[in-house]
């Protein structure tokens, strides 16, 4: 029988999942997985330290953290980290593949690598929810961890997501504020002008396309990354409101309740309890600008 008999039966529970940008010399951790997670870097180098041993982990890396491990990551200190991520229980009941604790814990992903795009691919199908999600989501999870564990790659097309050229050349401009070490926020004006469009114009494109208003998709891209950094590293709320662009500690404490229904720190504290990580505002827009 083959060591993966059964894996078509193979189902997953999801947790929280997204991408994420962080500053250079941000840490994260140590913490104790209560779940599984897929990690992969997409820029910058990472150190993650697993049970007390360290692992380089430069971009191209896919990492598995398993439910029980201890673990911490060491961002790069010269430049922006980005990955991506996904939180996972699965459920191997009738499945006859090797044990979890015996499942590899990173591999380093080639160009060619199947893995990559099909995580890319089922941030998609969990932003978006789809018709036929579930079972999508199922499927490319299914798909990706099985040529993780079987070290199996292969060539994955993905299809680009069609945006205007206006647009695309306002969220270039906004790539630009992203990736600095503080965001930097983008006068409305500023933006038309990179998009080569009226203020009119590029108002209408954001709302046809993201339903949502440039002004709008700024903020609410700041408060994700705030909340990303609130999570996922352990600078403090002071530092997380100067790195996403607010004036002062108490505007973006404001406007952080008023996206999330609850502060910094009690945000902090609901995630690190085992509460849910709530999917990002604007995840089209946050994707473009990021991924």
């Amino acid at each position: 029988m083959s060591a993966w008999a059964g894996w078509e039966r193979v189902h997953f529970d999801f947790g929280g999942h997204g991408l994420a940008v962080y500053p250079a010399g941000a840490t994260f951790g140590p913490r104790t997985l209560g779940d599984f997670e897929l990690v992969w870097i997409v820029e910058g180098d990472c150190t993650w330290i697993c049970d007390g041993v360290e692992h380089a982990a430069p971009p191209g890396t896919v990492i598995l953290a398993r439910q029980g491990m201890r673990d911490a990551f060491r961002w790069d200190a010269s430049r922006d980290s980005r990955h991506g991520y996904v939180h996972f229980t699965p459920r191997l009941d009738g499945c006859d593949c090797p044990p979890p604790s015996a499942w590899p814990a990173l591999r380093a992903c080639g160009d060619d690598s199947v893995v990559p795009p099909l995580l890319r691919q089922l941030l998609r199908i969990l932003d978006t929810r789809g018709p036929a999600w579930e079972e999508l989501a199922q499927g490319a999870l299914r798909h990706a961890l099985l040529s993780f564990l079987a070290g199996g790659d292969g060539v994955a097309g993905e299809e680009a997501m069609p945006t205007p050229p206006a647009l695309e050349r306002a969220l270039l401009r906004l790539r630009e504020a992203w990736r600095g070490e503080v965001w930097a926020p983008v006068s409305i004006a500023a933006l038309a002008r990179a998009a080569g469009v009226s203020r009119e114009h590029l108002t209408r494109a954001f709302q046809r396309h993201f339903a949502t208003s440039p002004r709008e998709a700024q903020l609410a891209l700041r408060l994700d990354r705030g909340a990303h950094l609130l999570v996922r590293t352990c600078l403090p709320v002071h530092e997380v409101s100067r790195l996403c662009g607010f004036a002062d500690q108490f505007h973006f404490s404001r406007r952080f309740h008023a996206a999330y229904g609850a502060g910094p720190r009690a945000f902090r504290q609901r995630i690190a309890a085992g509460g849910a990580m709530p999917m990002a505002p604007l995840v089209r827009v946050r994707r473009v600008v990021v991924g």
